[in-house]
């Protein structure tokens, strides 16, 4: 058995594989020599690196990335993760399907990520005797607040999993789309450095957690409870149509077959309401637009259907806490470095 402080085979020598490892970090190196150590303030990884072992890894002071892909297992595996108190894991899996233990056993399909937290040490991803291909994100949960505060739609996500008085929770799950894929890809345009590789990944995963944090959905959803059903079904609405400026409560009520009373009641409690949810849609759109093109900001905003650029300027400045040209500025500026 290979074991260490964070990842342990069950039988590192079932492993087989045939090529070179070609997987989403594969821009990562070998260690040089039989072990690699990579210590800070939340987690120690000393992992024994042996040639029929098919998997990457790295780590920093907030986030930690591990990815498996295989082109065949000569039998079952287990693959334990420990890390040390409260963290979120988002675990992709692109090949045939794994099973992750935590109080009980999930079954993740293929093509499908699977957003969990952990509140205990350890957990178990298995697979079967086949080929296995999967990438394992996690965040330090002390980083949840920042989390919530700048993605909302975590919040009423992470309100339902809390009610359950267990060590692991299951927090939302999505299918692994075309965009996704195609963010996923641009890690293989990078190249390790061993000063910066970090910093990338930690900007890489801000594109990456736009997207399916704002799409993530429930594991589950009591269909008896019509107004958290119908929340869900307005919130997936919103996200498809925020771009077209017919989108408010009149038209997603008529979508949806409601009223408009019904619709209001379903957001109550809710992080945002339903023209503020249309909203931070548009601003989060917006934020990114600013952030990864040189189209001027006034054209963002009226392509965005706010009323004028001083509205504009308004809410996003009060939504983010620093202004449109102030928010280019600094990215650029951090691109710089």
């Amino acid at each position: 058995m290979l074991k260490t402080s964070s990842v342990e085979f069950s039988n590192v020598h079932a492993i087989y594989n045939s090529k070179p490892f070609d997987g989403y970090l594969a821009f990562l190196p070998e260690s040089v020599s039989n072990s690699a150590t990579i210590v800070h303030h939340t987690t120690t990884l000393n992992t024994l690196l042996e040639t029929n072992v098919s998997y990457r890894h790295f780590n920093g002071r907030d986030f930690c990335w591990f990815e498996f892909k295989d082109t065949k297992l000569s039998t079952d595996l287990s693959i334990q993760i420990t890390t040390p108190g409260n963290y979120l894991w988002l675990l992709i899996n692109m090949r045939t399907g794994i099973l992750l233990t935590l109080d009980s056993r999930h079954l993740v399909p293929t093509d499908m990520l699977l957003c969990y937290q952990t509140l205990a040490d350890d957990h178990l991803i298995s697979l079967g005797n086949n080929s296995s291909w999967f990438l394992l994100l996690g965040i330090d949960g002390r980083m949840l607040q920042e989390l919530t505060a700048e993605y909302a739609q975590l919040k009423p996500l992470f309100a339902a999993a809390a009610e359950k008085n267990i060590s692991h929770r299951i927090i939302g799950t999505m299918r692994l789309h075309a965009k996704l894929k195609r963010i996923l890809d641009g890690l293989q345009q990078m190249e390790f450095r061993p000063f910066s590789t970090y910093y990338q990944l930690a900007n890489w995963n801000i594109r990456f957690f736009r997207h399916v944090f704002q799409e993530m959905e429930p594991p589950s959803v009591d269909k008896k409870d019509h107004e958290i059903e119908l929340y869900y079904k307005a919130m997936a609405y919103i996200r498809d149509n925020f771009y077209d400026d017919q989108t408010n409560i009149e038209t997603i009520a008529s979508a949806l077959h409601v009223s408009e009373s019904t619709l209001k009641r379903a957001f109550q409690d809710k992080p945002f309401k339903v023209t503020e949810q249309i909203i931070e849609y548009r601003l989060q759109e917006a934020r990114a637009c600013i952030r990864n093109s040189d189209t001027p900001i006034t054209t963002i905003a009226a392509s965005l259907n706010f009323a004028c650029p001083k509205n504009f300027k308004r809410l996003f400045t009060k939504r983010f806490m620093i202004s449109p040209l102030q928010y280019r500025q600094s990215t650029r500026l951090k691109r710089l470095f």
